[in-house]
């Protein structure tokens, strides 16, 4: 049996799984079933097949006992674990009693625990809410507030949708991460927050799913979640809540008839989030970079005039090359290694570099977390990430917005896929990159 955590200097834990014998007594201790039709069944004519159903069932609560078992020696012995738990329950307080709010996320099954726990905290008077990292990126991320927590739901620790989801975060929104992780410094959702800023709960289970039953389907790891979410919640309740008579128990029960928290807390005062990406400065590049290229036919009205005669430039909404990170990995550059490499550099706007001559769009960063195994290698993928510098359209970069939507609108109608737009200094030289869709943006 493969133990994948248990507390230190305790023995892994053992599910007791019961035995045939002890099934095949069962029947004599069950009352008669009603059937269809209604003649009733004698228990002891039971088939082997439903002795097995029944094992097959205690099975599963034994090995999930084991598995909130391993929890509890965990949070009883490990002291790291210990701290991380006082730390999130305070960082909860603190969050709502600033006026601001616990914001939970999670995909899947992750999410399902995720959404029960919203519910629980809600009912305890903790202002919380659920976002699903996906929509997130679609406009929910408004939700996100400076003044709020974050909470993530992953056994993995490495949930390419919430990975994608880390770079939009405001820098001042603590990240909570319940992961089966043991050490922060292993958890890829917290590789890119400072100790400060990160908090990991551990959530392990004593042995995989697949050994246990069979099957890797969530199932001791979602148990062990929803256990350890409700022990956070209590815990921060009573932190909130201290006071005799109003206490959690009292608060739930106020908030349990009709859902009166929105009016026993007052909601967080919108803040403008930026929208804008920064404006450029022309720089050189390094020569192995951009090799001398002619600009493509064009009609562009350059201007430098300070009142924009023109309107908006392309240069207003491109983003630096010399902002933009190249991947390192000591080995085969894999999904993860592309994710994490755009979340540790967020003034990139998700691009990234593969290679000195190859760049992968933001528009491709976030596919990836998109039916795609985060530990992939980017060789085993069908269709190259990067866009080769063959395959850009290059524009002057004082160049104005709208006649870029028409040189590319234009060179689409040939049949010329557009998918990075680069930016040419008046020395030829390559300065910024702006993707096609945010040319066409009509709110820039």
């Amino acid at each position: 049996m493969a133990f994948i955590a248990t507390a230190p200097g305790k023995q892994p834990i053992t599910p007791v799984s019961p035995s045939i014998s002890s099934i095949s007594s069962l029947p004599d201790a069950m009352p008669p079933l009603t059937m269809t039709p209604p003649e009733a069944e004698d228990p002891r004519l039971r088939t082997n097949d439903d002795a097995a159903a029944v094992l097959t069932a205690i099975h599963v609560i034994a090995t999930e006992k084991a598995a909130l078992a391993n929890l509890e020696c965990i949070y009883q012995t490990d002291r790291l674990a210990q701290e991380n738990m006082a730390r999130a329950a305070n960082q909860i307080v603190r969050t709502i009693k600033n006026g601001g709010k616990l914001v939970v996320c999670g995909v899947g099954k992750s999410g399902k625990i995720g959404k029960k726990l919203e519910a629980t905290m809600n009912s305890m008077g903790i202002y919380s809410t659920f976002l699903h990292p996906t929509e997130a990126l679609h406009g929910d991320l408004g939700m996100i507030r400076p003044n709020d927590t974050l909470l993530l739901i992953s056994f993995s620790g490495k949930t390419s949708e919430l990975l994608l989801l880390l770079p939009h975060i405001p820098s001042t929104v603590p990240v909570i991460a319940m992961t089966s992780h043991m050490h922060p410094d292993t958890c890829p959702l917290l590789s890119f927050q400072c100790p400060e800023m990160g908090i990991l709960l551990p959530a392990p289970i004593h042995e995989d799913e697949e050994t246990s039953f069979g099957v890797c389907a969530p199932t001791s790891s979602t148990t062990v979640a929803l256990a350890l979410g409700d022990a956070l919640a209590i815990a921060a309740a009573r932190k909130l809540h201290p006071l005799p008579g109003k206490g959690p128990a009292e608060v739930f029960k106020s908030f349990h008839p009709g859902g009166a928290i929105g009016a026993a807390l007052s909601p967080p005062t919108p803040v403008s989030m930026p929208t804008s990406a920064p404006s450029i400065s022309p720089t050189s590049m390094p020569s192995d970079y951009l090799q001398a290229k002619p600009l493509r036919p064009h009609t562009f009205r350059e201007t430098t005039n300070p009142d924009n005669l023109y309107g908006p430039l392309i240069s207003d909404i491109a983003v630096p090359l010399e902002s933009i990170p190249t991947v390192s990995s000591v080995s085969d550059v894999r999904i993860l290694d592309i994710l994490l490499t755009a979340i540790q550099n967020p003034t990139a706007k998700s691009w990234v570099k593969l290679s000195s001559t190859g760049i992968i769009p933001p528009s491709r960063v976030r596919s990836l977390s998109v039916g795609s195994s985060v530990d992939m290698n980017v060789s085993d993928i069908s269709e190259p990430l990067a866009v080769e510098q063959k395959d850009w359209l290059f524009v002057p970069a004082v160049s104005a917005l709208e006649d870029v939507r028409q040189l590319v609108s234009d060179t689409s109608r040939v049949g010329s896929h557009v998918s990075v737009v680069g930016l040419l200094n008046i020395q030829n030289e390559l300065v910024a990159v702006v993707e096609p869709e945010q040319v066409f943006d009509k709110s820039n």
